[in-house]
C-alpha cells in the first residue's frame, strides 16, 4: 500500500558507478521472438500473481488514489524489474526481466505489461503516454567484452505483442510542437565494453509512426544514453558527450552541437522550455543543477530524505512534467560485501515519484511507487496535461549556439590546420576535425597518480596520461614517417604547483620519434640519434611552449620567443612509444596541449603564445592552506577497481578530530577531509589509514579545488553539512 504523506525532501541522488561483471559467453535473444500474441489477458495477469518477485497490487484503488493525490492528474509509470527475489539488474543487462507498470486510471495497479521475461532496458512511455517503448541490447558477451545489437520495440498498456521499430538505444520521445510529429531519439552503433558503461557513436532520430525515416542529429563525439532529455521547443536536449562530460545539446539548423557545463554522470533536463537541468556530483548526494545554458547553477543535497538519509540511489529521469522526477533507490550492500553498491545492492531498490518545487531549489515531497522484494530500474512516469506547467524564473536564452559553445573550441588555437592532437583542458570537449575532414576526439587514460589541478590541467607527478591508442592512430604515424611537426602547451612547472623539485632527465611528452623533457631546469628534446638542450633553464610559473620539429632538428620557442638551443654531440635517443604520452617522471601540468602536422609559422606561435597569456592571467591564487596533526576517528571503505569503474580513481572522507593546528587557520573540533585513495586503478600509498592514529594533514578548502566535481567519492562518515577539506599532498600509488 502507497502512503499518500508528502515527505519534505526527496531522495533523487544517483551514482556513477558502473561495474563491469563476469559471465560465459552469451547471446541476448531478440526480444521480438516472443509469443506474447499467444498469452491471453487473463493468462498474463495469473502469471503476474504466480510470480513472487512482482505479487498482485493488494489495492489498487488506493495505490491510484495515493499517486493522483500526489501528481493531481493522471498518471503512468513503467520500469523495469528484475523477476527473482532480491535480484537486483541495476544496469538492464540480463534477460530476466520484466517489464512493469502502473496506471492510475485502469484499476489494475502495479503489474507486468508483458507476461514474459527479457531485455527490457530503459522503458519510456510516449507523448501521448499510451505507448511503452523499450530496448533489447541483445548483449553478446564475448572476449572479455560485452557486444551490443540493441534494438527498440513498441508494446502498449493492453500488453500487445512487441512490434519491432529499429536500431538503436532508446533514449527519448520528443513531439514537435510545430508540426505535430512525435519523433523516438535513441543512440546508435553502441560501442563493446568491457564494464557497462555504455556510449554509442551517433544520436539519431525516427518518427514513432514511421520508423524507417531515420536522421542523424548529433556525431561531434560519442553519446551516453545517460541522459538524454529534450526541452519543450527540441533546441535543448541534455546529454554527456561521452561520460563523464556533460551538458546540452543545442539545436542549430538539422543537427545539435554540443556544450560541456561540467563533469559528472547522469544529466538531465526539464522537459518545459526552462531550459533548467542538472548532473549528479561524484559523492552521489548532490544534484548539480544548472540553468541558461550552464550560466546559473546551484545545487540540491538530496541525501536528507526521509528513510534515504547517507543511502545512493540511481536511474534519475525527469517526468513529461516539469515538475516531477522519478529515481530509485536505496541501494544498499549486504554487510561485509565487496564491491559497487549501486550493482551489489540494486535487489532492495523501489520506484519513487518526487515533486520539486516551482524554482526548482528543493524538494517538497516524495512517494514511493512500487513495494516488493526485488529490484526496479530504469523508471519513466507521464502525467496529464503536464505540457501546462512550467518551472518559473528561467528561460532558454534566445542565442542558439553562440561563439566557443560548438564541440571544437574557437578561441585558441590561432589555426587547426594540420591537427593531429587537441587537449585544451578538463572543461572542454576535446575534439577537433583533421584535414580530411573525419572528427576526432582526444581520449586521455590516466595512468598511476595523474589527476587533474584547479585550473583544469593534467597533473603529472606520479603518472602519466596516455592517449587512446584508436584516437592517435594518425599521429603516431605521421610523427614516425614525417619529419614536420608542431608540439605547443601551457607549462605549469612543479614549483608554481607546489610539486617537490624535478629529478634529472623527466619526460613532458613523448610519440614516435619526438620527445619532450626536462633536465635541471633545461627543455631537452630528442629524436632518434639526436638530442638537443636548451641554453637556459625554463620559468619556473606557467608559461606557453611551442616545439617545431623538421628533418634537421628542433626549434623552440617561450612564450613567443626563440629558446636558444644546443645539439648534444654524440647524444642519443631512443625512438618514443607507438603512442603519445605526456608525463615521465616530470612534476608538473599542461594545459592547451596540441599537436600538429606541420610546422606553425613566427606569426601563429606568438599567437597562440598571446592566447596562453590571457589565459594564464586568469589563474586564480594559491588557496588558503593548512598544516594540522588531527586523530582519526571516522573512515570510509576503500574503493576498488571493480568497485568504481568506469572512474579509474577515487576519493575517500575521513573526519579527523583536531590535535594542533601548525599552519593556517582553522576553528573545529573535527574536519572531513576527503583523500585520493585510489588513483590509475591502483591503492594510493598510505591508505586505508587506521581509526585512532594521528596524522599529519595538508588540506584546502574542497570548495577551492573545482577539478574535483564529479569524481568518485566513498563517504561512510556521519559528518552530513560540514565543510569539506581536500588533501592536497601529492599522492603516490602503491608499486
Amino acid at each position: 500500500m502507497l502512503a499518500t504523506a508528502a515527505v519534505a525532501t526527496l531522495t533523487l541522488l544517483p551514482s556513477c558507478d558502473k561495474d563491469g561483471d563476469e559471465g560465459k559467453e552469451t547471446k541476448g535473444k531478440d526480444s521480438s521472438k516472443e509469443k506474447s500474441s499467444a498469452q491471453s489477458k487473463s493468462k498474463s495477469k495469473s502469471k503476474s500473481k504466480g510470480n513472487k518477485a512482482h505479487p498482485a497490487d493488494d489495492n489498487p484503488a488506493e495505490t491510484s488514489q495515493a499517486i493522483e493525490a500526489f501528481t493531481g492528474a493522471h498518471t503512468r509509470l513503467v520500469w523495469a524489474k528484475a523477476a527473482g527475489a532480491n535480484e537486483g539488474d541495476t544496469f538492464a543487462q540480463s534477460e530476466k526481466l520484466l517489464l512493469m507498470g502502473i496506471d492510475s486510471r485502469d484499476g489494475k495497479g502495479e503489474r507486468a505489461i508483458l507476461p514474459k521475461t527479457a531485455n527490457y532496458s530503459r522503458p519510456l512511455l510516449s507523448d501521448s503516454g499510451e505507448s511503452i517503448l523499450y530496448t533489447d541490447k541483445n548483449t553478446v558477451r564475448k572476449g572479455g567484452k560485452k557486444h551490443y545489437s540493441p534494438v527498440i520495440y513498441r508494446t502498449d498498456w493492453k500488453g500487445s505483442p512487441p512490434m519491432r521499430l529499429a536500431e538503436g538505444y532508446a533514449v527519448d520521445c520528443w513531439k514537435d510542437p510545430v508540426s505535430g510529429t512525435e519523433y523516438v531519439y535513441a543512440v546508435s552503433n553502441l560501442k563493446s565494453t568491457k564494464g557497462l558503461s555504455l556510449e554509442g557513436e551517433k544520436l539519431i532520430r525516427f518518427p514513432l509512426e514511421d520508423p524507417s525515416k531515420i536522421e542523424v542529429m548529433y556525431d561531434d563525439t560519442p553519446i551516453t544514453p545517460d541522459n538524454i532529455q529534450f526541452s519543450r521547443d527540441g533546441t535543448r536536449a541534455s546529454g554527456q558527450f561521452p561520460w563523464p562530460h556533460s551538458g546540452v545539446l543545442m539545436r542549430s539548423g538539422d543537427k545539435y552541437t554540443a556544450k560541456k557545463i561540467t563533469t559528472g554522470c547522469w544529466s538531465g533536463l526539464a522537459p518545459d522550455n526552462s531550459g533548467v537541468g542538472w548532473t549528479f556530483d561524484g559523492e552521489h548526494r548532490k544534484a548539480a543543477m544548472t540553468a541558461e545554458d550552464g550560466e546559473k547553477t546551484w545545487s540540491i543535497n538530496l541525501s536528507e530524505a526521509a528513510g534515504m538519509k547517507g543511502s545512493e540511489l540511481y536511474h534519475p529521469r525527469w517526468s513529461n512534467h516539469a515538475r516531477y522526477i522519478v529515481i530509485t533507490g536505496p541501494y544498499a550492500k549486504r554487510k561485509g560485501e565487496d564491491g559497487s553498491v549501486i550493482n551489489k545492492g540494486g535487489g532492495s531498490a523501489q520506484v519513487y515519484l518526487g515533486r520539486l518545487s516551482e524554482t526548482a531549489d528543493k524538494i517538497e515531497g516524495w512517494l514511493q511507487i512500487s513495494h516488493d522484494n526485488s529490484g526496479d530500474a530504469y523508471p519513466d512516469a507521464w502525467i496529464a496535461d503536464a505540457k501546462k506547467a512550467d518551472l518559473k524564473g528561467y528561460a532558454i536564452p534566445a542565442a542558439v549556439a553562440p561563439s566557443g559553445t560548438s564541440v571544437i573550441a574557437s578561441s585558441w588555437p590561432t589555426s587547426k590546420e594540420g591537427m593531429l592532437f587537441f587537449w585544451k583542458d578538463r572543461t572542454t570537449l576535446n575534439a577537433f576535425t583533421t584535414r580530411d575532414g573525419a572528427k576526432h576526439e582526444s581520449v586521455l587514460a590516466a595512468r598511476d597518480a595523474a589527476r587533474y589541478g584547479r585550473v583544469g590541467e593534467l597533473l603529472l607527478d606520479g603518472g602519466t596520461y596516455e592517449a587512446e591508442a584508436e584516437f592517435v592512430k594518425e599521429a603516431v604515424a605521421h610523427l614516425r614517417t614525417q619529419p614536420a611537426a608542431t608540439f605547443e602547451a601551457i607549462l605549469l612547472p612543479g614549483q608554481y604547483e607546489g610539486m617537490a623539485p624535478n629529478a634529472p632527465l623527466t619526460t613532458i611528452f613523448s610519440g614516435s620519434d619526438f620527445t619532450l623533457g626536462e633536465d635541471a631546469g633545461h627543455l631537452v628534446l630528442a629524436k632518434s640519434s639526436a638530442v638537443w638542450r636548451s641554453k637556459t633553464v625554463l620559468p619556473t610559473s606557467p608559461f606557453h611552449l611551442a616545439v617545431t620539429r623538421s628533418a634537421e632538428g628542433f626549434e623552440a620557442h617561450v612564450n613567443g620567443e626563440p629558446l636558444e638551443l644546443d645539439s648534444m654531440p654524440g647524444g642519443s635517443a631512443k625512438p618514443g612509444p607507438e603512442s603519445l604520452t605526456l608525463g615521465g617522471g616530470w612534476n608538473g601540468g599542461l594545459l592547451q596541449v596540441a599537436l600538429y602536422d606541420r610546422i606553425l609559422t613566427d606569426e601563429e606561435i606568438a599567437s597562440n603564445a598571446h592566447a596562453a597569456g590571457a589565459r594564464i592571467a586568469t589563474f586564480p591564487p594559491a588557496p588558503p592552506r593548512v598544516k594540522a596533526q588531527g586523530k582519526l576517528v571516522e573512515i570510509s571503505p576503500m574503493p576498488t577497481p571493480e568497485g568504481i569503474s568506469p572512474y579509474t580513481g577515487a576519493m575517500v572522507a575521513y573526519v579527523y578530530e583536531l590535535e594542533k593546528v601548525q599552519e593556517g587557520a582553522l576553528d573545529a573540533k573535527t574536519v572531513l577531509v576527503k583523500h585520493w585513495a585510489m588513483l590509475g586503478e591502483k591503492p594510493v600509498q598510505g591508505f586505508p589509514r587506521e581509526a585512532g592514529k594521528s596524522y599529519e594533514l595538508s588540506i584546502e578548502r574542497e570548495a577551492d579545488h573545482p577539478q574535483l566535481k564529479g569524481e568518485r567519492v566513498i563517504d561512510d562518515t556521519t559528518a552530513f553539512g560540514q565543510e569539506a577539506w581536500f588533501d592536497v599532498a601529492s599522492p603516490r600509488v602503491a608499486p
